[in-house]
């Protein structure tokens, strides 16, 4: 007896051949079957979010029933496989002008319906509106007034300084100011927005860099025309200088002051201590500095001294003390 093996009886030529053709008809039986079924009827959700634009600068959205319609859509099989639309959340942004008011003693209450967003929904994805139901029906929105103001900024710092090293002007913010928006009742309370505290240790340079705003009433819908600032801050290395001024009397009820009538200033000079950028030293001179004293107090008993002050110095400079801060005097009063 011949016992032929299934190595030697199924791969021939015959045995391929039949393969091969059971193959491709079981590859288009099924791709027959699969185009059959997707030509038919399909149903499938598609999530719809809506955005509502142009919103009236008056006008502030505190309330929304909801963000989503639910769209049911007929169609073919084949066009949900292929279509990427109907196999994401859709976006649908109308103008604020399309909203519908509701008529009632609330006021500023407003609605957009499922027969709307059916229509959007159709002239965007091409399906006819028989084939669309939209869920739920109608969403509300409430209104309130709202303020928009332009506000400044204030740059919060705590900068630890190195040794001889200090701020040489006011920190600059760039902008410089921003509009704020949000419930007219919070219009008065906010006068200005403040940017999160910058803090930097040993600064012996310059400093640029971006600093986030602190939003006020975060939970309150108020809102910022930027949300971050960019910061300059010039630093100057100091030294400390000093002046010798004269000491100027400012009394006008001392009609003149001659022989007979006289105000006596022990010393009659003053010491003025300050301080300067090392850049700005040359141009400090002693005649932009001013130093006075005030009358004194006739109705004092036994007072017999005299307050000294600067009245006048360069922007460019710190004033730091005054040695003697005060003078003794006599007056020799007309008899």
């Amino acid at each position: 007896m011949n016992i032929r093996t299934w190595t030697n009886t199924g791969n021939t030529p015959e045995n391929r051949s039949k393969a091969l053709t059971f193959l491709v008809c079981f590859i288009f039986s099924f791709t027959a079957w699969l185009f059959i079924k997707l030509s038919g009827g399909a149903t499938t959700v598609v999530p719809v979010e809506l955005h509502v634009t142009n919103i009236p600068g008056n006008l502030l959205f505190t309330h929304q029933s909801d963000s989503i319609f639910a769209l049911s859509v007929k169609t073919t099989g084949i066009k949900i496989l292929t279509s990427r639309n109907l196999r994401r959340t859709q976006r649908l942004e109308t103008d604020f002008s399309t909203l519908q008011n509701l008529r009632n003693e609330a006021g500023n209450q407003y609605f957009f319906t499922a027969p709307q967003a059916e229509v959007r929904f159709s002239l965007l994805n091409e399906i006819s509106r028989p084939n669309l139901k939209a869920y739920p029906d109608t969403i509300f929105f409430a209104a309130s007034e709202a303020f928009r103001k332009k506000v400044p900024v204030i740059v919060q710092k705590e900068l630890d300084m190195r040794p001889g090293f200090q701020i040489y002007d006011a920190p600059s913010a760039t902008p410089d100011s921003v509009y704020v928006s949000g419930p007219v009742t919070l219009q008065d309370s906010i006068m200005y927005i403040t940017t999160q505290e910058l803090n930097v240790k040993q600064v012996d340079k310059n400093i640029e860099t971006s600093l986030p705003l602190i939003l006020p009433y975060p939970n309150r819908q108020v809102s910022l025309s930027t949300q971050s600032v960019d910061i300059k801050i010039h630093i100057e290395e100091f030294t400390e200088a000093t002046v010798e001024l004269p000491l100027k009397i400012d009394c006008p009820r001392i009609e003149a002051l001659n022989e007979t009538n006289r105000l006596l200033l022990f010393p009659e000079k003053v010491t003025v201590f300050y301080l300067v950028a090392l850049r700005d030293v040359r141009a400090i001179t002693p005649d932009m500095f001013e130093a006075k004293v005030n009358c004194p107090d006739i109705d004092a008993q036994g007072a017999t001294r005299l307050k000294t002050r600067i009245s006048e110095y360069p922007g460019l400079v710190e004033i730091i003390r005054l040695r003697p801060p005060e003078v003794e005097y006599i007056w020799i009063k007309n008899e």
